[in-house]
């Protein structure tokens, strides 16, 4: 095999010949700079099908099809197919060149955008992430699924064609291959699961439009109303589920709209803080790669070699929030992988309840994963009440299902009805933002009232492992004020910072943007079933609401699996940092 180099900036010829071979690789790489003599070869450009005598530039956004793009062994006759194009050298790479003697036509189309997106359209990060298509009636070919609807199958997307569509709720999804794998696969070819590292699904900048002002929002300051008991949630008048959130996409050469009034645009928060143009969210709860049940997925360690996010693996769970963000930190630094900050969770909540996500006239709440910590799980139905602390007819749970298994109560991620439990409804959303475990989020309580710091903790024995002071220090009878020997706080972009107090129903401390504040009114209930007195509720599907606090000042998000109704997209409660088997994280980048 050969690796020949022609450096191309054609004057006056479509068709040209260079000369003189060297042996290295087995590709073929044209760059666009000066022609030099450097072998016996033809090519031929044709840029939206017209001949032209030079490659488009990098900043035209095209790409080379290579499915219409080959070359001829012009001694053998015989078609070299596979052509490849590397978006971050801007070049052209053939593989199986025999022959000193090859003809090339290599046919450039322009990179597929969609409309709506006005610009922010998903960056694949200088080609590190590949873009998918995902088969709702296919499923991977190596997998030992034996469902009657399967589904789930990954091919690479072809760039040019409408691989996404957030009009037809098909949003953009790449994936990381394992170990760094160059990416050899050309469009429409299956990637194999077990090719696969991460998956990640792009979230676009956008505007939404707010349903109340910010000083109605403000006016939830504790439980709005009370209800007796109730055998289930039905009886609960939702004030603000079935309305969709109005979505405008922009990009960061838009500007910033700042609304705080009724119906005025606020462009939302997790955008601003890294001036970005979207960014891409892990599809899954973080796993733990090589965990063979969920005992083997409780690391409390940094180790950002072990991540994993894919359907039917075991959460990554028991890790404390600082390793947890400093493994998420060292994931992909050229991307700027990081922890989901709390607002960055409230930047998938909108477009979920959104025209683009799970709403027409109405909108409906992803499904429960009511699974033992398996990703990508489904519930076979909707629970119909809150947690109960046993599996009953209501809220019922598979606590021994296996890795692709579908369970008495739900479906694996390779049974096509999984995607009840997606964002969108379809393969192309995001899993796990409702149940499975507890998500920690980077979201955290000033230390006290007269101190703004980030709170490490609650006290020494129950905290995040960030240096700094604790927020009930002397809790659970302990006196030390602060953690003095643990890891520091990352810059201020990569966490949300709330005001101090002690109660855990102030919600108008939560910020525009995160979902917490502008899911009230809230409600406290008490089920005639459950043994706990109040359960504390918002209006987005019924869902748990205990602000941070003074006892408990980190978020979490989504829910546990055994959690019922209470889980959700919209769900968020108060805990320590500390680590704990329920609890998981999520990986953001923001290319």
């Amino acid at each position: 095999m050969f690796t020949i180099t022609c450096i191309l900036l054609i004057t006056g010829v479509i068709l040209y010949r260079t000369f003189a071979i060297f042996e290295m690789n087995d590709n073929f790489n044209v760059m666009n700079g000066n022609v030099q003599d450097m072998g016996d070869m033809e090519f031929a450009f044709y840029i939206d099908g017209s001949l032209s005598k030079t490659v488009p530039e990098k900043k035209e956004d095209y790409s080379l099809d290579t499915l219409s793009s080959k070359c001829i062994d012009m001694i053998t006759k015989e078609q070299i197919s596979n052509v490849s194009w590397d978006d971050e050298n801007w070049e052209v790479k053939i593989k199986g060149v025999n022959s000193t003697k090859t003809k090339c036509y290599l046919y450039f189309k322009q990179i597929y955008k969609e409309e709506i997106l006005r610009g922010a359209i998903p960056d694949l990060g200088n080609g590190r992430l590949i873009p998918i298509t995902i088969s709702d009636n296919e499923q991977p070919s190596d997998v030992n699924y034996e469902g009657s609807t399967p589904g789930g199958k990954v091919k690479k997307a072809d760039i040019t064609t409408s691989w996404y569509s957030y009009e037809q709720k098909r949003w953009a999804n790449a994936v990381i291959l394992k170990d760094g794998e160059v990416d050899h696969y050309t469009p429409g070819e299956e990637i194999p699961e077990s090719a696969i590292e991460s998956y990640f699904v792009w979230i676009p900048r956008y505007k939404y439009q707010l349903k109340e002002s910010e000083s109605t929002y403000n006016r939830y300051t504790e439980i709005s109303h009370e209800y007796g008991e109730q055998s289930n949630n039905d009886q609960i008048t939702n004030n603000s589920s079935n309305s969709p959130y109005e979505i405008i996409f922009e990009t960061k050469n838009d500007g910033t709209s700042i609304g705080s009034t009724q119906n005025s645009w606020l462009t939302h928060p997790a955008f601003t803080s890294f001036n970005s143009n979207g960014m891409w969210v892990g599809k899954f709860e973080t796993g733990y790669n090589g965990a063979i049940d969920k005992l083997g997925a409780e690391k409390n360690i940094q180790e950002p070699e072990k991540i994993i996010i894919k359907p039917n693996a075991y959460s990554w769970r028991y890790i404390n929030v600082s390793n947890a963000f400093y493994t998420s930190y060292g994931y992909l630094r050229e991307l700027e992988s990081h922890m989901m900050k709390n607002t960055e969770w409230g930047a998938i909540f909108y477009l979920t309840q959104s025209q683009y996500g799970r709403c027409k006239d109405i909108c409906t709440e992803p499904r429960i994963n009511n699974s033992r910590y398996i990703t990508g799980y489904s519930a076979n139905k909707n629970p119909s009440c809150g947690y109960t602390e046993n599996s009953v007819d209501c809220n019922n749970y598979d606590e021994t299902v296996g890795l692709n298994q579908d369970g008495s109560s739900g479906w694996s991620y390779y049974n096509s009805f999984s995607q009840e439990a997606s964002t969108t409804g379809n393969y192309y959303g995001v899993f796990d933002m409702s149940g499975g475990s507890w998500e920690y989020v980077m979201g955290v309580l000033q230390s006290s009232e007269n101190d703004a710091s980030p709170a490490s903790g609650r006290n020494e024995l129950y905290n995040s492992g960030f240096k700094g002071k604790y927020s009930c220090p002397s809790c659970d009878s302990k006196s030390a004020t602060e953690q003095t020997t643990g890891l520091e706080w990352p810059s201020r972009k990569y966490y949300d910072l709330y005001d101090y107090n002690t109660s855990n129903q102030l919600y108008q401390r939560g910020h525009l943007g995160d979902a917490t504040k502008e899911l009230g009114p809230f409600y406290s209930v008490k089920y005639n079933y459950n043994t706990k007195p109040l359960r504390f509720i918002n209006s987005n599907f019924y869902d748990a609401s205990y602000f941070v606090n003074s006892g408990s000042p980190w978020f979490m998000r989504g829910g546990h699996f055994t959690a019922g109704s209470d889980t959700g997209i919209g769900a968020f409660v108060n805990e320590n940092g500390h680590a704990s088997g329920n609890y998981s994280f999520r990986i953001v980048l923001m290319p």
